[in-house]
């Protein structure tokens, strides 16, 4: 009977409510189902009078990754859940879902992280909007395959029933690991090793994301990095014009090109390229200046993450955040560590237990990557 309703609004345009006469509506009639009820619904000879009606429209999974975000931020985001989510867990877990729904790029140099990030609107190093635009038309069925919000929505639920006070990126992408074991919809092997390979993917994203927060705690003196870029400028400036910086007693000296390659290659600017880099440098502020305004290192990203990277080189061996990884630490160096603690809560939204976690994580990178060959068992250095 409802059939019968179906059908004479989708092509009449008309209803006949129960007691009332037939009435004239002007409308779309939008259903959803998964594609293999549809396939179904196409096979069913009888149904041929409402497959004849029906338009068959693909609505793939979110691609973008940071709308994936909403979805989880909805149900479980710090107020919803009443548990500290830290900071990039969210996001992590929808990054991850993200890249199990794309195609693997065709482009030699884009990796699939770099893939997801064009489509969120980020920017790619030699990528255009217009190339991402070419992207999604030549990846046709993208997004209509790969894991659902439920089972990430799942995998978070299964972290919240646990003591922990607070949920961290590595605890979600630890649970994520191990429902893939059972989850009922990967059909293959293959396909639960590509899952596998995924997480580690974004484990990987995450490493990189803390060590750089740590990294700008550390580095968070403004009137310190004010200081450098201003040694930085003052050197490039004498460079570029040929002149000595000046003393302030006796003869001027040459421009620090030691402090200038160091910020240089932060920003991973060859050699050969040091030059050209320092003269646009200078035409921009002269440029800045002209206009009346004042230059602003911090409106320029890859100068400020250089200049942050330098300051934490230059403070890295003062901290001594490897300690923390040890069973003494230094009561000295335990001060300052809980000055960078502070820092990475004001600013980056840490509670104290999942500031101490990251630093503890962030600690155990820096001493394994300190580990040179030589500095293992022979055993371990042969092998």
């Amino acid at each position: 009977a409802f059939l019968y309703d179906l059908l004479g609004a989708s092509q009449e345009h008309v209803i006949k409510p129960k007691k009332f006469a037939q009435t004239a509506i002007d409308e779309v009639i939008i259903g959803h189902t998964n594609e293999p009820e549809y396939r179904k619904l196409q096979s069913n000879e009888f149904m041929e009078a409402l497959r004849d009606r029906t338009i068959k429209i693909d609505v793939p999974y979110i691609t973008k990754w940071h709308e994936e975000v909403k979805i989880y931020e909805r149900d479980y985001s710090t107020k919803a859940v009443h548990k500290h989510m830290a900071p990039h867990t969210l996001e992590l877990a929808s990054l991850w879902a993200v890249l199990t729904r794309l195609e693997d790029p065709t482009h030699p140099s884009l990796s699939l992280l770099q893939k997801a990030r064009l489509y969120d609107g980020q920017e790619v190093a030699g990528f255009t909007p217009e190339q991402t635009l070419e992207l999604r038309a030549a990846a046709i069925r993208e997004g209509l395959t790969g894991i659902s919000p439920r089972f990430v929505q799942d995998r978070i639920a299964t972290c919240l029933v646990g003591d922990k006070p607070t949920i961290h990126a590595p605890d979600v992408l630890n649970a994520i690991e191990d429902g893939l074991g059972h989850h009922s919809m990967i059909t293959s092997e293959e396909q639960r090793k590509r899952y596998l390979e995924l997480v580690a993917v974004v484990r990987e994203e995450y490493e990189s994301m803390v060590k750089h927060e740590v990294q700008v705690a550390i580095a968070s003196d403004r009137e310190a990095i004010d200081r450098l870029c201003s040694n930085y400028l003052d050197s490039v400036r004498a460079y570029t014009t040929c002149e000595k910086l000046p003393a302030e007693q006796g003869q001027g000296h040459d421009p620090d090109e030691r402090l200038m390659r160091a910020i240089e290659e932060k920003a991973e600017i060859p050699e050969s390229r040091k030059d050209d880099f320092r003269h646009e440098l200078m035409n921009y502020i002269a440029a800045v200046h002209l206009e009346g305004e004042t230059f602003d290192y911090r409106k320029n990203k890859r100068l400020t993450r250089s200049l942050e990277l330098k300051m934490f080189e230059d403070r890295r061996d003062s901290i001594q955040l490897t300690s923390l990884v040890s069973s003494v630490v230094d009561p000295e160096a335990e001060q300052k560590i809980s000055v960078i603690r502070r820092r990475l809560m004001e600013q980056f939204g840490y509670d104290e237990s999942s500031a101490s976690e990251v630093l503890r994580e962030v600690a155990d990178l820096f001493a394994r990557a300190d580990i040179e060959p030589e500095e293992l068992p022979d055993q371990e250095a042969a092998a």
